[in-house]
C-alpha cells in the first residue's frame, strides 16, 4: 500500500465481454489494482466473466460498487481505448469500459504487453469514476494520451493531487452526518 494514507475500499465488478484469456484478465486486473493501491485505494475485484460468475454478479450494485466492462471496440474507432460514464462529483459514477481490440492494436504497435495496457487503461477509466470527472490532467495516469515510447516515471500512477481527491471522495461521510445531528437543537 502507498504511504499516502490508509487504504479505502472499492469493489469493482468486471464483465469481460471481449474474452481476454483468464491469465491476461487476471494480470490486467492486478495492474489496475496495484495502480489504485498507490493512490491509497484497495480494490476488491469480483470477476463476473464467464459461466461461473460469482453470486454478487447477479445482484444489484451496492453503494460505492463499480462496474468495469471489457468490450471489443468502440463505435468511434480504434483510437478510443476506454470511457467512463460520469454523472459528476455527486455521482453515482458506476460504469467504465475499456476496449480490448483497440488496446491490443495499441499494445502491438507500441511493443507493450496487452495485459499491462488493459490494466493501465482500466485504472485510468476507474480513476474517472472515482474522481467524478471526465477531465484529464497534464501528467500522470489521468492525462488524455500516453506516449509509451517516452514514458516518464509517474505517468502510470495517479498524481498526488488526484490520489488525494479520490481519497476525499471515498471517505465515509458518516462523520459529517454525526456533526450535523449533534448541532441541531
Amino acid at each position: 500500500m502507498s504511504m499516502l494514507a490508509a487504504a479505502l475500499m472499492v469493489t469493482i465488478r468486471v464483465y469481460d465481454i471481449y474474452g481476454l484469456s483468464p491469465a491476461a484478465r487476471q494480470e490486467a486486473l492486478a495492474v489496475a489494482a496495484r495502480t489504485l493501491e498507490h493512490a491509497g485505494v484497495q480494490a476488491a475485484i469480483v470477476d463476473c466473466s464467464g459461466v461461473a460468475a460469482a453470486v454478487p454478479c447477479k445482484t444489484g450494485l451496492a453503494d460505492g460498487e463499480l462496474i468495469l466492462r471489457i468490450h471489443r471496440q468502440p463505435k468511434d474507432g480504434l483510437h478510443v481505448l476506454g470511457e467512463a460514464f460520469v454523472r459528476g462529483e455527486s455521482g453515482p459514477n458506476t460504469v467504465a469500459t475499456v476496449y480490448a481490440a483497440a488496446i491490443a492494436e495499441r499494445a502491438r504497435r507500441d511493443g507493450i504487453s496487452l495485459a499491462t495496457l488493459v490494466g493501465r487503461v482500466s485504472a485510468h477509466e476507474i480513476g474517472h469514476l472515482l474522481l467524478g470527472t471526465n477531465a484529464h490532467a497534464t501528467h500522470g495516469l489521468m492525462q488524455a494520451s500516453w506516449d509509451v515510447a517516452r514514458i516518464e516515471r509517474g505517468d502510470w500512477e495517479f498524481t498526488l493531487e488526484d490520489a488525494a481527491r479520490i481519497r476525499r471522495r471515498l471517505q465515509p461521510h458518516d462523520v459529517d452526518r454525526v456533526l450535523v445531528a449533534r448541532s441541531d437543537p
